[in-house]
């Protein structure tokens, strides 16, 4: 169960958080939500695609990490066995909240923590605040990952919404075989349309320019050679 509270360096003065990475931590998850402004990192590590909100209907995209519930092919020995870490595991216990301001228009944001996170600890990681109250170096790096998250989820919303609106996006179905004959079907993702993306006329690219999606478009066009990479991780063959 979570249980979120505003950071501050009184009650969270000795906060520390696990920097390891596996199943005990909550890290054995097949896809995670990824950003735009990321993508540049993700498209060498991970086929990149698009989850379908049941509720909402809205595209969300997301980076594979297994073929299975419960399945993260990227976790080896307390570590993560890829170059670029997406920035929603990064931020691990962390996120930003809101909170109302009687001199603000909007809600204001804030740093917030879930203290009940398997990461969270009183005696090891690394600490949040210094032994003076001011933000460790790991809490400085943090901070900046959740501003580009916070940065990130307007370039997503915006990212699915032009390729549904110049419809370039289809459903992902992918069947496995292992080597041991075990056969795997990867459903209910949604992918890219690398044929139509390539088709799109002058003013259809226009307006992936314009609205700065236009290389979010082409590395999620160059990650879906990643398949084939995660593909040999379940068959051991990485």
């Amino acid at each position: 169960m979570s249980s979120i509270e505003k950071l501050n360096n009184v009650q969270h003065a000795e906060l520390r958080v696990i920097t390891e990475f596996g199943p005990g931590y909550g890290d054995n998850v097949m896809f995670v939500p990824v950003y735009p402004n990321e993508f540049r990192g993700l498209q060498s590590c991970y086929p990149l695609l698009f989850f379908k909100d049941p509720q909402s209907g809205v595209f969300h995209p997301i980076a594979l990490l297994g073929f299975e519930e419960g399945e993260n092919l990227f976790l080896e020995n307390g570590g993560w066995d890829a170059p670029y870490i997406p920035l929603m595991v990064q931020r691990g216990p962390l996120m930003i909240g809101f909170e109302e301001s009687s001199d603000a228009d909007a809600p204001t944001p804030v740093v917030a923590i879930d203290i009940q996170h398997a990461k969270v600890s009183q005696s090891e990681g690394e600490r949040l605040f210094l032994e003076h109250g001011g933000y460790s170096p790991y809490l400085d790096r943090l901070t900046a990952i959740m501003e580009a998250i916070h940065e990130g989820h307007r370039l997503a919303d915006t990212l699915a919404e032009t390729l549904v609106s110049l419809d370039l996006i289809t459903s992902c179905d992918l069947q496995i075989t292992l080597d041991n004959g075990a056969q795997h079907q990867l459903a209910g993702f949604y992918m890219l349309n690398d044929e139509a993306l390539l088709g799109l006329d002058d003013a259809g690219l226009q307006v992936l320019s314009e609205r700065g999606i236009l290389a979010a478009a082409f590395l999620m066009f160059a990650s879906q050679s990643q398949l084939q990479s995660l593909i040999r991780r379940k068959t051991g063959g990485a």
